[in-house]
């Protein structure tokens, strides 16, 4: 048995996969089929839970039906000292009891009941979903102006907006969407796997990027049902795709790495805090990101500075506050009016005097033609300098000097 929990490069774990005895390869094609049985329908998820027991039989070294309670806890303590993040940790974790307790009919008493093998309660990674990780408007638009290809712009978009799960935005086909139906709000229907059940988003800006792809991929002669196809177009694109492809843009945008999955969260805490500042019904929040129940507590990444404010907002109003006090604001008030109005004023001579000096520069391009057909015909000498006349004089000398023609300036000799 390995003694540390190894770092596997990309399709390591499945070429080991191929050098398993065949009986081996059979029983694990027994479990994926037990799993699918037990509710797992997405292939990728079939496949993940497959990869992860995988990790395990490489860790052990041997046969996984030949393990016994001993090495079931060193694996345990494995999995807990491993450099894998907490919800990683407790899906292995999840997955090596549910094998277990289809490899050994009397998992139960062979096992000590697998009470060894206990989740960290603290499943939500404050390290990686918190105030300061969760993306802000800013980022987003950071990383939309940051990305060069039409399709992750529209990616970047419709998952944050429509508030989807990864899963949701790749599988996401082109039949799934109502474009403008008020206006530029498109309406998009979701099913989702995990909840089995459907519901119905909305979205604004990810239009316009949406309708682009469409066009781009109908010049380019991509047919594909879905929204996000990988290079073979009847597949959605692959989970690791979007992961890579996330954290290297998030990196360069925002100098920090992001989860694309954050954008679900961020959607997620800014409809919470709607409702919580009652601008929206809780009831709108929970639908909207297709939860079972209400999930505020898990999505509303609040602050410190953010509580405080809040617990003002709700605390302290205006109309508490002492006559004195609400003097002073009155006063400041109509103060700031006063230099509203000022401003104001200002601009609108500011406005004048643009328009006067674009009516000059119309009138220096007209002198400058004049000036050029002068010598070809006495006829446009003569309008040149009747022209000029109706000019007051410090306004004679400008054109003439930005004409630039001194046979001009000698023949019309004004003072």
């Amino acid at each position: 048995m390995l003694k540390e929990y190894p770092k596997f490069k990309r399709n390591e774990i499945w070429k080991f996969y191929d050098e398993l005895p065949n009986s081996e390869k059979k029983f694990f094609e027994e479990y994926s089929t037990y799993r699918k049985a037990r509710g797992i329908s997405a292939e990728n998820d079939v496949n993940d839970v497959k990869r992860y027991i995988l990790q395990l039989r490489y860790i052990l070294q041997k046969d996984l039906r030949n393990i016994d309670l001993n090495e079931v806890r060193e694996i345990t303590a494995i999995i807990n000292t491993s450099w894998l993040k907490t919800e990683v940790k407790n899906g292995l974790k999840i997955d090596f009891k549910n094998f277990l307790k289809f490899a050994f009919p009397d998992w139960s008493m062979r096992f000590a009941g697998l009470e060894d093998i206990r989740q960290n309660p603290n499943s939500r990674n404050e390290e990686r979903i918190n105030a300061q990780t969760i993306f802000s408007q800013e980022d987003i638009e950071k990383m939309v102006r940051h990305e060069t290809q039409m399709s992750w712009k529209a990616f970047i978009l419709t998952q944050y907006e429509a508030g989807l799960r990864t899963i949701e935005t790749r599988t996401l086909k082109w039949d799934d969407i109502k474009f403008n139906v008020d206006g530029d709000i498109s309406e998009v229907n979701i099913y989702s796997t995990k909840t089995k059940k459907a519901r119905t988003v909305f979205i604004k800006e990810a239009t316009f990027y949406l309708q682009k792809l469409k066009e781009e991929q109908h010049n380019q002669g991509v047919k594909s049902i879905y929204v996000f196809p990988s290079k073979e177009p009847n597949v959605p694109v692959s989970k690791n795709a979007v992961s890579m492809w996330f954290r290297e843009l998030s990196q360069k945008a925002l100098g920090r790495q992001g989860w694309n999955y954050l954008l679900r969260h961020s959607r997620a805490t800014e409809l919470y805090r709607l409702a919580d500042e009652n601008k929206i019904s809780k009831e709108t929040a929970i639908k909207f990101m297709g939860h079972s129940k209400d999930m505020s507590y898990t999505y509303t990444h609040l602050d410190k500075l953010e509580i405080k404010n809040m617990l003002k907002n709700q605390v302290y109003k205006v109309e508490d506050l002492p006559e004195v006090k609400k003097h002073e604001l009155e006063k400041t008030i109509e103060e700031l009016r006063k230099i509203s109005i000022t401003q104001q004023e200002e601009i609108g001579k500011l406005s004048s005097e643009v328009k006067e000096l674009w009516g000059m520069s119309e009138r220096i391009r007209h002198v400058k033609w004049l000036v050029e057909a002068a010598d070809k015909s006495e006829l446009i000498q003569a309008e040149f300098e009747k022209y000029m006349e109706g000019l007051p004089s410090g306004k004679k000398e400008l054109v003439l000097k930005e004409v630039g023609s001194q046979e001009a300036l000698k023949r019309a000799k004004y003072s």
